[in-house]
């Protein structure tokens, strides 16, 4: 990960130096333990889950280069993992293995690329990104993700042909945040969102680029408020660096524009499939919240995340965790096992308690995502699948189609 790139990392301070102290001595639990990477991985993604689950609700695996971590399953577990931050800490400084993983290793870019806003302090500060959130009328937010989801589809309807997934899918959640953070600005800059909450090359560059103009918006909203999201995060955080409550803003913005992006492919993929759901839905006999929720549950977009650091050695699901170990959220795997109800849902999959996501986020997610599947299923006649062979395939980590290619009855412009 690149040095300047605002999700920078470090070690605690608080944490011993490896340079001094040497490394933890390998745990004889991680000896054969799974690995949640490689061919093996990513061909057999269910079966890589059954094998982890057989070892328990808390499992022993291997990330990239062999780095140990435990893998958390079982419901139970993750609540108490996601509900106690002063055992498990969201603050990757805090991390046992520094001396082993380095600045390019892949699980940095791939999966830890959060800062530690919303690690020791991050009720504080993630109350400050949800209050400013909250303050958007639901109404309001419908209208204009639908406004956004028929512009993107005005862009290629006269083609007869999309990839859901390029062409919309990951630019509908990018535009309504430009548009819901700052209305009546310049939306471009925002662009670099798409980007920032990819994992290739030109993610830490856009990241930077849009760090830089989400504190300038600060600083501007600062002088002259408006009654904007932006404004009320200004108000709320004022340290005299507006980079910091930036930094906080960015994290839930790339966060939510990956996770939301991946919900909205993964539910058109399944509605495209003409299995029972999307049969379901074709006939009335559930609702599109409903058919967004089953999409949780058959492919979540964030299947694993790493994710959380125990703060001091402690037992859980029958193992014996060290101070300083990186727990894996198993929430893909765990979802199969949670019952499904409304109130288990957003436990599972958006997290609980002061360290889950800032409050209104699921809610602003779930309506993006709504207004994204209705709006497509309605204004593209005739809507149908095109294969295109494999895309990214099965991953241990990020869910959703990595393309969806259909054709449709053109639309004259």
């Amino acid at each position: 990960m690149s040095a300047d790139d605002p999700f920078r990392w470090r070690r605690a301070p608080d944490t011993p130096d490896p340079a001094s102290s040497g490394p933890p001595p390998p745990s004889p639990d991680h000896a054969d333990a799974p690995r949640l990477y490689g061919d093996g991985a990513h061909s057999d993604v269910p079966g890589l889950y059954a094998r982890l689950r057989a070892l328990g609700p808390v499992a022993p695996v291997l990330l990239e280069r062999d780095v140990p971590a435990w893998f958390v399953s079982g419901v139970r577990e993750l609540r108490q993992v996601m509900g106690r931050p002063e055992w498990f800490s969201r603050d990757h400084r805090r991390w046992n293995l520094w001396d082993r993983v380095g600045a390019d290793h892949p699980v940095l870019e791939h999966v830890l690329c959060a800062p530690v806003p919303f690690g020791e302090d991050g009720g504080e500060r993630a109350d400050a990104v949800g209050d400013a959130l909250a303050a958007v009328d639901g109404t309001d937010l419908r209208d204009l993700a639908v406004r956004v989801c028929l512009e993107r589809i005005d862009a290629f309807a006269a083609a007869g042909s999309a990839d859901l997934v390029a062409d919309y899918a990951r630019h509908v959640p990018a535009r309504v945040f430009a548009r819901l953070c700052a209305p009546g600005d310049d939306p471009s800059p925002f662009a670099d969102l798409v980007a920032a909450a990819d994992t290739g090359p030109g993610a830490a560059p856009a990241r930077r680029r849009l760090h830089a103009r989400l504190t300038e918006l600060l600083l501007d909203r600062r002088r002259l408020p408006r009654a904007d999201p932006l404004s009320l995060l200004a108000a709320r955080r004022t340290p005299a660096d507006p980079g910091e409550p930036a930094l906080d803003l960015l994290l839930a913005l790339v966060h939510g524009q990956a996770t939301t992006g991946d919900w909205i492919a993964g539910a058109l993929r399944l509605a495209l499939a003409g299995d029972g759901p999307a049969a379901a839905l074709a006939a009335g006999r559930t609702t599109v919240p409903g058919f967004l929720e089953e999409t949780l549950w058959r492919d979540t977009p964030a299947r694993n995340t790493a994710g959380r650091w125990a703060v001091q050695d402690c037992d859980l699901g029958g193992r014996r965790i060290r101070r300083g170990d990186l727990l894996v959220l198993g929430l893909a795997a765990a979802g199969r096992d949670a019952p499904r109800t409304a109130r288990e849902r957003p436990r599972v999959f958006f997290g609980h308690g002061e360290r889950g996501c800032p409050h209104p986020a699921p809610g602003v997610a779930a309506a993006i995502a709504a207004a994204a599947v209705e709006t497509a299923l309605e204004h593209l006649p005739d809507l149908r699948a095109v294969p295109s062979g494999p895309d990214r395939g099965p991953s241990p980590w990020a869910g959703g189609p990595d393309r969806l290619l259909v054709a449709f009855t053109p639309r004259p412009r």
